[in-house]
């Protein structure tokens, strides 16, 4: 049996960047650190953060001033715009970890409401994300999911759509066309993130060119569930884990070649654990190497 990794896999540049920040602040100062929810969609990644001293919290920790020293860590999915102005009222100094992408949507949705537009967003009305961007209209945004959400738009107002950034192209342009059905004058900006479009064209030629598919990631990831099923169409031998002790030796036969991949807040590390592990099934009969031919 062959084992390689994918070579696309890993954090996205904003759950990196949210990641360093969080290690950079945790070794910088003995100030406690919060972080308003997780940090990224991972638990086994926050559990490593939170051994190094992050604590998660909720935003009940902003109904009261507090006593001591604290840092206040924005996750990469961003938060209201109010959180940053009560967490400054409660003296938290207050850590940025906004994915960039995730800021641009929340700045243009924000421009747009304020010129009096009727804002939309393409997107899961529970997720974080989305729920940030609505903030920065003062709540008042139409948030389309299913097709009967498009009843809640005003037809003869000036309607500006943009997207939740980690859905699906074909899942946004779907929704746009109801919202165009609905709605008269309509203005659309994408604002997918690249690096999600992308992956999907590449995880599909990965997860074909090789016989099992494990794809790693955390159960609170919808980025997770998405992917993964971009995989399970391109390949029926694909199966969802958290980590090695998810894995059923059964999956396996002596001649497969087995690609591992995962989401955007998959660690590196935790791809190579499942790697690592699978070496010690012996069943591996050659060294495994990357898909650079580099042995690892």
């Amino acid at each position: 049996m062959k084992v390689m990794i994918d070579p696309r896999a890993g954090f996205c540049g904003g759950v990196k960047r949210v990641v360093k920040i969080a290690e950079r602040e945790l070794s910088s100062s003995e100030t406690s650190l919060f972080s308003l929810g997780d940090v990224i969609h991972n638990e086994r990644e926050i559990r490593r953060l939170e051994e190094l001293g992050l604590r998660s919290t909720d935003n009940t920790i902003l109904e009261n001033k507090s006593d001591s020293p604290c840092r206040l860590l924005i996750r990469a999915h961003g938060e209201p715009s109010d959180v940053f102005e009560r967490a400054s009222a409660c003296s938290f100094e207050v850590i940025d970890g906004t994915c960039p992408v995730v800021t641009r949507s929340q700045d243009i949705a924000r421009a747009h409401h304020l010129a009096g537009e009727q804002v939309v967003i393409i997107g899961k009305p529970y997720h974080p994300e989305t729920k940030g961007i609505i903030g920065h209209c003062s709540g008042d945004a139409v948030v389309v999911f299913e097709r009967d959400d498009i009843q809640k738009l005003q037809p003869e107002r000036k309607t500006f759509v943009l997207a939740q950034t980690t859905i699906s192209a074909n899942w946004f342009d779907e929704r746009v066309g109801w919202v165009k059905e609905r709605c008269r004058d309509v203005v659309v900006e994408n604002t997918l993130c690249r690096f999600v479009v992308g992956r999907d064209k590449d995880l599909r030629h990965f997860a074909a060119q090789v016989d099992v598919l494990i794809f790693v990631g955390g159960t609170r990831s919808s980025n997770t569930k998405s992917l993964y099923e971009v995989c399970r169409r391109a390949n029926p031998r694909s199966h969802l884990i958290t980590g090695e002790n998810d894995i059923d030796t059964a999956w396996f036969r002596p001649e497969d070649t087995v690609g591992i991949s995962g989401s955007a807040s998959t660690p590196q590390w935790q791809l190579i654990e499942v790697k690592q592990f699978l070496e010690k099934l012996n069943c591996v009969e050659e060294p495994i190497r990357d898909t650079a031919g580099n042995t690892c």
